[in-house]
């Protein structure tokens, strides 16, 4: 049986003709009385279009008598019950249309219908001034737009409330299994290039499998806004929680779940300012941070300032600068102080492809031996301007050094320092074709390898994040 679902704000010539159809909506109720499921012997078709009418017609009460006789027939009727929720809505019983637009969104056999639904609901959700409502309901018309063209208005209208709210939140979550979640060895030999010296490690040093969960949430509020600059205040939270497999559980030795969990927590300002022309900003920056590693507590704050511009039509380059400052919560713990600089560069081929570059150089200022040290990393990006069947494709390659120039294995010291060098590279895959509220599943295969001149910390680790990635 054919369903359809109409529009809430018809054309004038539509509103002439829903004026016919109300009338043979009144004179389809009284035909149809008393109300009983045995009595309906109208095609259900031509119910549906009376009650629409009815509704667009402004007869409120034959449009309600008729979605209810629909719902006589079929409890679940998609139509019917968006029709009682515009009839709600049109009596201002926001309560009542709330429920019904959510009955009707539950219903919905259909893109079209959900499509409707969700925007009926996100217009109770607007008058009744429930802003995390309004948005979830967008969201959820967005991803059930049934083309283009409606997606892009929807997401448009997303974005106007998202540009009229002073509040901005950003959720992350992610589930990732790896074989070293710890950083550990893959050797239990700890050898010292250059040394004729052969360690063992515990189990505790070594690679150990598990499973790490990660949740991040940003929130800013704003404080100021002028044509061209706006001014943030922002808080950020960062968890990371680590399960062990069993056989990890028996390799470690002292190591558990909770010494590998880690909780960072942020306050800051953040000042961006746009040029005359768009093609460029500067943002300025100032956090607060403390941290919980293990058990080892951490405060921190830094001081950041980053140069956004284009080059061209196609190219756009980032450079930023920060100064750091860490320090233990325990009294006495010694101060690291890291400058760190970044350059980026995202190029849009011709193709529609995307190529990026990142650099980054940073400086460990530490009265520690263990803990001061310079490197850097680079990573190449790439996006093709179209996936694989129903995956969109992106992946990452680069490479990161690290050099420790007072680095002691007890009373030794490796010649040169301890010096790091790693390879790294991802392949991310998002299911486009799938998605709830605009959010699609996303895989992630990581795979690294560091080498050492310390084979404590030659180390190879293999991974899979899954998460969820928003499409608009």
């Amino acid at each position: 049986m054919r369903r359809s679902v109409t529009r809430s704000n018809p054309s004038n010539g539509s509103r002439q003709g829903a004026g016919r159809l109300a009338a043979l909506a009144a004179a389809l109720f009284a035909a149809a009385a008393p109300l009983r499921a045995e009595d309906v012997r109208l095609p259900v078709e031509t119910v549906r279009a009376a009650a629409v009418a009815a509704v667009q017609a402004g007869a409120l009460d034959d449009a309600q008598a008729l979605a209810q006789r629909l719902l006589l027939v079929d409890g679940s009727d998609p139509l019917a019950r968006q029709v009682l929720a515009m009839v709600a809505l049109a009596r201002g019983d926001l309560p009542a249309a709330r429920q019904a637009a959510r009955a009707a969104y539950g219903a919905a056999r259909s893109p079209r219908q959900k499509h409707e639904a969700a925007k009926l609901a996100a217009v109770v959700a607007a008058r009744e001034e429930r802003g995390i409502a309004l948005r979830y309901w967008l969201r959820q018309a967005g991803d059930a737009s049934p083309t283009t063209a409606e997606r892009r208005e929807t997401v448009a209208a997303l974005n106007a409330v998202r540009d009229r709210s002073p509040w901005e939140a950003r959720l992350r979550f992610s589930v990732s299994p790896s074989d070293n979640v710890n950083g550990g060895a893959d050797s239990a030999f700890n050898i010292i290039d250059g040394r004729p010296e052969v360690g063992m490690l515990n189990g505790d040093a070594q690679a150990l499998a598990g499973v790490v969960a990660q949740l991040g949430a940003d929130l800013s509020w704003r404080l100021a806004r002028g044509a061209r600059s706006e001014t943030r205040l922002t808080f950020g939270l960062d968890l990371e929680r680590v399960r062990l497999t069993r056989a990890a559980r028996r390799q470690a030795v002292l190591l558990t779940n909770g010494d590998l969990a880690e909780s960072d927590l942020e306050i800051g300002l953040d000042h961006q300012r746009i040029d005359a022309d768009g093609r460029g900003s500067w943002d300025f920056g100032l956090t607060l941070g403390l941290g919980d590693d293990g058990g080892s507590g951490t405060r921190s704050a830094s001081l950041s300032v980053s140069r956004a511009m284009m080059a061209g039509n196609r190219t756009r380059l980032q450079f930023g600068a920060e100064w750091a400052v860490e320090q233990g919560a325990q009294s006495g713990a010694p101060v690291q102080r890291i400058p760190r600089l970044s350059l980026s560069a995202q190029h849009r081929l011709e193709s529609g492809a995307r190529l990026g570059l990142s650099l980054a150089a940073y400086e460990v200022q530490s009265v520690s031996l263990q803990r001061a040290r310079h490197g850097g990393y680079a990573q190449l990006s790439f996006t093709p301007a179209s996936g694989i069947g129903p995956f969109d494709i992106s992946g990452a390659i680069g490479a990161s050094f690290a050099t420790y120039p007072d680095y002691r294995v007890g009373i030794i010291t490796p010649p040169g320092g301890r010096q790091d060098r790693s390879i790294f590279g991802e392949v991310t895959l998002v299911a486009r074709e799938v998605s709830w509220a605009g959010f699609s599943p996303q895989l992630t295969l990581r795979a690294s390898r560091n080498d050492s001149n310390i084979s404590r910390f030659d180390t190879v680790t293999t991974g899979v994040l899954l998460g969820l990635q928003s499409r608009f």
